[in-house]
């Protein structure tokens, strides 16, 4: 069957949901939204309408977010439908993040000693249905603490991982392992699928896995070596496997002395143009995580026009459509705290 055979249905899907994208003076305008009330409706007439029509009063940015993570969680899952079966083992790997999210969401629920009912808010059901884990995650929100976690995954695969950052949470008190175990694993599992897409996808994809992968390795270098974490600890916390970062310079970064031995290495990496030197070390990985997910979404944004016929065209659609639902869950916070317009503004995730 030919490529365009192949890719014609979910080309077509693309190109309908496409259209209900909110463009940046929408956004802008709904960072000028006097109330919750106001921005709901204000956004009547578009695609998350249907979701938040069904919000009970009152309502919170919290209610808000999730409505429009649902709507993302629509988009993934015709995406994942209408792709041809050659893209779709990727896709659903790609969308297991947002499962990845859900196990991180229980963690820090049951971390913080909330009751069942607050965990279970935390997790979307929708994604666990797909992956058929619903049992699993609603045994682990009865967790009293992190060690029953723990057990109620001691049968996915994510088990090695909890257990690694339970370990690691019994040393030092700090559930921040967890979040990095799972991470590094699910990158390394997306490498794994990137692997096996066709030759013809193959380069279609390289851009989003690196920037996702790489991105991860850098800042948590950077990261690790503000904090003091020793070279042992660090090589644990990143995946096995890079893109657009040799070895050497893994190594490197690795072994550097102190952070501002390593950010020098960072800026001579293929990624340089995207970190620039703040204040603190702290602005200046937060900028450049931000650098990273806006070069994303430019990218996206001009590949729709080239991308036909291939994996591109249903990542591209994906990375602006997650940056929309982060965008509006970034006004809803706003909104609710009454914050100006122009701060929220700041916060939005926008193309250059």
């Amino acid at each position: 069957m030919a490529q365009a055979t192949r890719y014609a249905s979910v080309l077509a899907k693309i190109g309908a949901e496409r259209g209900t994208f909110l463009g940046e003076d929408k956004l802008k305008a709904l960072t000028e939204s006097t109330s919750l009330a106001d921005l709901a409706a204000q956004l009547r007439e578009t695609v998350y309408n249907r979701l938040i029509s069904r919000l009970s009063k009152p309502l919170s940015s919290r209610k808000l977010e999730r409505s429009f993570q649902e709507s993302l969680i629509d988009d993934y899952l015709k995406i994942i439908k209408y792709s041809p079966k050659t893209a779709q083992s990727y896709l659903q790997t790609y969308f297991q993040g947002l499962e990845v999210e859900n196990v991180k969401a229980l963690i820090k629920a049951v971390y913080t000693k909330m009751s069942t009912e607050e965990k279970l808010e935390h997790v979307y059901f929708r994604v666990e249905d797909y992956f058929k884990r619903r049992i699993v995650f609603e045994e682990a929100a009865k967790a009293v603490d992190l060690k029953g976690v723990a057990a109620a995954f001691r049968k996915t695969e994510y088990a090695a991982d909890l257990r690694l950052g339970l370990r690691r949470y019994e040393e030092n008190g700090s559930v921040m392992f967890f979040d990095v175990s799972l991470d590094r694993a699910f990158l390394e599992k997306l490498y794994s699928a990137y692997q096996a897409l066709p030759r013809q996808d193959k380069p279609h994809a390289s851009y989003y896995a690196g920037m996702d992968n790489d991105s991860f390795v850098l800042l948590s270098l950077l990261r690790g070596k503000i904090l003091g974490y020793d070279t042992n600890w660090l090589r644990l916390a990143i995946p096995r496997y890079t893109y657009n970062l040799p070895k050497e310079t893994i190594e490197a970064l690795l072994t550097a002395v102190d952070y501002e031995s390593a950010l020098s290495i960072a800026l001579k990496s293929a990624y340089g143009k995207l970190f620039n030197k703040s204040e603190t070390p702290e602005e200046t990985i937060g900028n450049a995580q931000k650098a990273f997910q806006k070069a994303k979404l430019s990218y996206a944004k001009e590949a729709r026009m080239k991308e036909n016929f291939n994996i591109g065209a249903t990542l591209a659609f994906l990375v602006q459509k997650e940056a929309e639902v982060r965008n509006l869950s970034a006004i809803s916070v706003g909104v609710e705290a009454q914050l100006p317009a122009e701060d929220i503004q700041r916060a939005l995730l926008l193309p250059d």
